[in-house]
């Protein structure tokens, strides 16, 4: 019984085979057919379930079913979901074809035969790999590139397993092994690590090239030195070994094989802001990658436009960007770019709407080295910036003699300084939990500094002053990008500034200044700041004219500064008293309104509309008109429009004054076990 038994065993499995190798050949013919027809396609997805119910074993139905949902998902479960079927087509090909994927040869007929085995394998596991670094399960990630490497393939395809254990170990070199098993325990040790991963990659492709000559053309044999070169220029753009850095940039430039997002970057680290903002934009005009990544070219673009003076712009970018993205990986990112974009507007409830709709979205930072940490700390700094702007907005709108006999002005003072002293502490505590922060964030500009150099002295100000003296002085001094040592010197001025050092600050500021580079429309915000830091550090005319100068070139700013503008006001001499007692409101505000005919000149007249009012503005600087336009003011703002009016002399965009705006909410930095950074 038990031989007759056994018997109808292997004579049923060999009529299957037969059957079964059938089907598969007919599914391979029909996935052939289907030609050109994308991952993204419905049409993928039907024939994928098509070929699982026909040859449940096969991996090809697997195979494309993965790939369907992989490109398909938005967030961690759409991930989740493309791992399962992503599994069973690798279990199923490495069982069914073991033989074929150690094949290493150089004949052409047995290779090209196999072929396309290898290569459906290195498209499974980098879907596989892929997902597993977008739902940050990391350790299954490195594994399956692991795996990929040990099988020794003559030429990978799809996925490079070095170059991705590179990337690896440089996305998260913020982390020990506590966080992740196959890491360092130091971010030096992590992106040494990186470079060596690269450096095999790099032997491979040596050891590899008798098998591979005669099969494939040489310039294709030739990218892979590339694909390697694109990941050496990454980690030593971050390690600022400039020298480096250029070198492989401009191998990958020769070849035309760089990423225009990348190079931008190395560019805006080397303080060549133009050429960072040409290439951020021709990286959004070409670099359209079905795959969803996070967009890092839009949120540069944002910042660069606010180094220009122009907030509007990356309002206007950022806002389309967003309105046409939606809810998908990159809109935290792009919500805070925005964010800071109406922080320079001097639209501060907007700014802290928006910035608290990036703290409640769970951003997925997919294709990027831009990580959580630096989410939490941009996140962060922006929450300190408009607490403290709220405080200087009520202290710009509240100017009148009485102001201190009112003790609703009082409870305000407690609130605000109370507010900002609990922000400021989250702050310095994200960064102090940093272990990059000497790399990344005190060098003011760097790859994976995401902050303006407003931020980063947001976080140093009024912490030891002599030690980051010391610091920027070593910069000053080693660091070899030229045009960023402009930089150095306005920090340096800002700390003997606070340190009550007021000549020696000046001093700074003037260098800053008379550096060649100044003319550049780049340095508008820091040609700001360094007036903004000489009127603080002046008195009399000089202190006068550093005010000015300031409104010239950042006239959003200045309600916001310790200072006071100077202005002459003009207006119809006899005004009914509604519209009078607008022009009372803007003189109690914290303006300083002279008949100095050399002052600029502020012309207002009034025309009702109904029951409203379109109040005409201007203010003439020298002989020309800087600011102007129409305020309409319905008749219930009848009693802000004064404010209204002031914010506008500013270049400033309000429509309501106090507007209320939900409480912060903070970081969601994670606190899992063993998950805090070194």
């Amino acid at each position: 019984m038990r031989i007759a038994f056994l018997f109808g065993c292997l004579l049923s499995l060999s009529l299957l085979l037969p059957a079964q190798s059938t089907i598969r050949q007919q599914i391979d013919r029909e996935r052939n057919e289907m030609g050109s027809v994308a991952f993204t396609d419905q049409k993928t997805y039907d024939k994928a379930r098509s070929f699982i119910r026909r040859d449940s074993t096969y991996y090809v139905g697997y195979m494309l079913e993965g790939a369907f949902l992989f490109f398909r998902a938005n967030d961690e479960l759409g991930f989740n979901k493309a791992i399962d079927p992503l599994k069973k087509a690798w279990e199923k090909m490495e069982n069914d074809y073991d033989p074929l994927l150690r094949l290493r040869t150089n004949n052409f007929a047995d290779y090209s035969a196999n072929y396309r085995f290898q290569s459906d394998y290195g498209l499974i596991t980098y879907f596989l790999s892929r997902c597993y670094q977008n739902v940050e399960d990391q350790d299954n990630a490195m594994d399956v590139v692991r795996h990929v490497r040990d099988r020794n393939f003559q030429l990978e395809f799809n996925l490079d397993s070095y170059n991705t254990m590179a990337w690896l170990y440089h996305r998260n070199r913020m982390y020990t092994s506590k966080r992740f098993s196959f890491l360092k325990n130091s971010v030096n040790e992590n992106v040494r690590a990186a470079n060596q991963c690269l450096d095999s990659a790099l032997r491979k492709i040596q050891i590899d090239m008798p098998l591979n000559n005669g099969l494939f053309d040489p310039r294709y044999l030739n990218q892979q030195y590339l694909s390697t070169y694109h990941y050496k220029a990454m980690v030593y753009d971050y390690l600022l070994d400039i020298d480096s850095a250029g070198y492989y940039y401009d191998v990958l430039i020769q070849n035309n094989r760089y990423s225009s997002n990348n190079y931008a970057e190395f560019k805006l680290a080397m303080g060549e802001f133009e050429d960072a903002d040409l290439f951020f934009k021709e990286a959004a005009e070409h670099e359209s990658n079905v795959e969803k990544t996070t967009k890092e070219y839009y949120y540069m673009q944002g910042t660069l436009s606010i180094y220009r003076g122009h907030p509007e712009q990356a309002d206007t970018l950022l806002h389309k960007v967003i309105q046409d993205q939606g809810s998908t990986p990159g809109y935290g990112w792009h919500s805070i770019g925005l964010a800071r974009a109406l922080h320079y507007e001097g639209l501060t409830a907007e700014s802290q709407e928006r910035t608290n709709k990036a703290a409640r979205f769970q951003e997925m930072h997919i294709g990027t080295t831009w990580g959580q940490e630096q989410y939490n700390l941009a996140v962060a700094a922006l929450h300190y910036l408009n607490q403290l702007q709220f405080k200087k907005e009520y202290w710009f709108e509240h100017n009148e003699w009485y102001f201190w006999l009112n003790p609703a002005n009082w409870y305000r003072w407690l609130k605000y300084t109370l507010e900002i002293r609990h922000q400021k502490m989250l702050l310095v505590s994200l960064v102090a939990e940093n272990p990059e922060r000497d790399q990344v964030i005190y060098t003011l500009f760097s790859p994976e500094n995401l902050m303006t150099f407003d931020e980063v002295w947001s976080v140093m100000e009024g912490f030891g002053n002599e030690y980051f003296i010391n610091i920027y002085q070593k910069r000053l001094a080693a660091d070899k990008r030229p045009r960023l040592k402009k930089y150095f010197k306005y920090v340096l001025g800002k700390l003997y500034l606070a340190e009550g050092k007021d000549s020696e600050a000046i001093r700074y500021f003037e260098q800053v200044l008379n550096d060649p580079d100044m003319a550049d429309p780049y340095q508008t915000l820091l040609r700001a700041r360094v007036y903004e830091g000489m009127a603080l550090a002046t008195s009399g005319t000089q202190h006068d004219a550093n005010v000015q100068q300031l409104y010239a070139a950042y006239p959003q700013l200045v309600p916001f500064a310790d200072l006071k503008m100077k202005m002459q006001l003009a207006s119809d001499s006899k005004l009914p008293d509604v519209y009078q007692s607008m022009v009372d409101q803007l003189k109690n505000t914290h303006i300083d309104f002279e008949t100095d005919a050399l002052l600029p000149a502020v012309n207002l007249s009034f025309t009702p509309q109904g029951d409203a009012v379109n109040i005409h503005y201007t203010v003439t600087l020298g002989d020309k008109p800087f600011q102007q336009g129409v305020l309409r003011v319905e008749k219930n703002d009848f009693n802000v429009a004064g404010l209204l009016i002031a914010y506008r002399l500013f270049g400033i965009q309000k429509t309501k004054i106090g507007e209320t705006v939900p409480p912060s909410p903070q970081p969601s930095i994670e606190k899992e076990k063993g998950s805090k950074p070194v």
